[in-house]
This record gives C-alpha cells, sequence and structure tokens, in this order.
C-alpha cells in the first residue's frame, strides 16, 4: 500500500487539541464524504458504479438521511437496490434450489444432504452480514485515515517541532492507537517500531491516568457537599472518555 504525506491537516488536527488528532481528523473528513455523496460528485460513473455495488452502512445511511437531500438519498438508494436485488436473487435461487433437492434425498444420503444444506445456509448467512456491513464511506474513509496515520508518523520521525508538539498531545483513542501501531508496523524498521511504541504508550498512560482524576472529580460534584467546587476541565470528562475508549465524539 502507498501512503503520501498529508501534513496541513495534520498540523491542524494538533493545534485543535483534544482526546486524539485522528478522532479531529476522522470527524472532519467523515463530514465531507456525507456531503459529496450527496452533491454532484455523486453523479460522476465511476462513483455512481461503486455506490451500486457497495453501499453505505447503518452509520452512514443515517448521516445521509439527516443531511435531508431526500431525493439524491433516494437516487441512490434505488439504483443500489437494483443492483444488490440482482445479486440477491441469486444467492436466494440457489438456497431454494439445495432446500428442495433436501427433500429429494434417499435416506441413504440424507446425512450428506444436511451437510450440504448446512454449507450452503452457513455461506448465504455470510454473505448477508457482509453486505450489511459494505460501505462506499467506510472504505474511503479508512484509506484517508491510513494516510493520515502514516503521515503523523512520518512527521514524528523527521519534524522536531511537530515531535514536540506530539509529546505535550494527549495520545490517541483506542483505535486510533491500534491504527498507528499498525501503520508503524506496516512503514517502519522494527527499531522505528520501538522507538515509536516507547514516546506513544507514556502518552496513553498519562492521558488516562489525567482522564480518570477528572472522571472522579466529575462524579464526586454530585455529592452536595461539593456543589459549589469548581468542575473545570472535568466538566466534559465523560464525554472525552468516551471518545478516549471508542473514538466516537459524543454530541
Amino acid at each position: 500500500m502507498k501512503y503520501h504525506i498529508d501534513t496541513i491537516p495534520v498540523w491542524d488536527a494538533y493545534h485543535q487539541g483534544g482526546e486524539c488528532p485522528l478522532c479531529n481528523l476522522e470527524n472532519r473528513i467523515e463530514i465531507s464524504y456525507v456531503e459529496s455523496f450527496l452533491g454532484g460528485s455523486v453523479m460522476e460513473p465511476d462513483t455512481r458504479i461503486e455506490v451500486n455495488k457497495t453501499g453505505f452502512c447503518p452509520h452512514h445511511f443515517q448521516l445521509l438521511y439527516d443531511a435531508q437531500n431526500r431525493l439524491g438519498l433516494a437516487l441512490m438508494t434505488h439504483t443500489h437496490l437494483k443492483e444488490f436485488m440482482e445479486k440477491f436473487q441469486q444467492r436466494c435461487n440457489g438456497v431454494l434450489k439445495a432446500s428442495k433437492a433436501m427433500g429429494a434425498f434417499a435416506l441413504s444420503n440424507l446425512i450428506k444432504g444436511k451437510k450440504d444444506m448446512q454449507q450452503l445456509t452457513v455461506q448465504f448467512e455470510e454473505w448477508l452480514n457482509a453486505q450489511h456491513h459494505q460501505c462506499i464511506i467506510c472504505n474511503r474513509m479508512s484509506n484517508t485515515m491510513n494516510r493520515y496515520a502514516y503521515t503523523i508518523l512520518y512527521l514524528w520521525d523527521t519534524d522536531k517541532e511537530f515531535k514536540k508538539i506530539f509529546e505535550s498531545s494527549k495520545g490517541f483513542c483506542l483505535k486510533h492507537l491500534a491504527l498507528t501501531i499498525k501503520i508503524a508496523r506496516e512503514t517502519l524498521p522494527s527499531n522505528k517500531q520501538a522507538l515509536w511504541l516507547s514516546d506513544v504508550i507514556p502518552l496513553q498512560i498519562r492521558s488516562f491516568h489525567n482522564l480518570e482524576q477528572e472522571l472522579s472529580q466529575f462524579i464526586n460534584k454530585f455529592d452536595y457537599r461539593n456543589q459549589d467546587k469548581p468542575l473545570g476541565s472535568a466538566k466534559d470528562s465523560l464525554a472525552r472518555t468516551i471518545q478516549k475508549l471508542t473514538g466516537r465524539f459524543m454530541d
């Protein structure tokens, strides 16, 4: 896989602050992709073919639906549904054919028939689950996030000023910490992978420790004896802790 350098958005994400710069970037590009798929770009032939083939996951269908461009979404969903129905019909025909054949098996072949039918049913179930989770926006976001994670590693390795900002940051959420480790494993020699871990893990430990203290302060605020004590940065500690653990912003 090739990774491209895209430094300006990464610098901006670190200047934005927060629990995870990659969450900042992911939120930004998700909004951009949702807007683009309800705009003129979706009428481009290559994009429309991909939408018809892949569709959207439940989460991104919800975001597209909430954007209130119901006609644009209906047009995309209609052509995607037509293409899906062709594939679905083919799969169903295979299952129904096997079901009918099962009833015609002689007793001696009944055990083999049951095994074949079970295997076909499992394959059909797996195919349905795969269709449910397919998403063109998820695919594009994944590629973009890989690129941003690579850029962070590149800047960490080559830019002294960036490394200072990185060392004063709060690390990453768990999802994006795993992503940076994956990209480091794919792109860095083993000695630099070790250096990356030795730099990022203390950030994570410090960040979780601070969140635990802030969350404890937030909880103690509900004790009537602490009603007059200021919350300060602990005010949004619950939302930030959930983001740190899940990679999702809490509205």
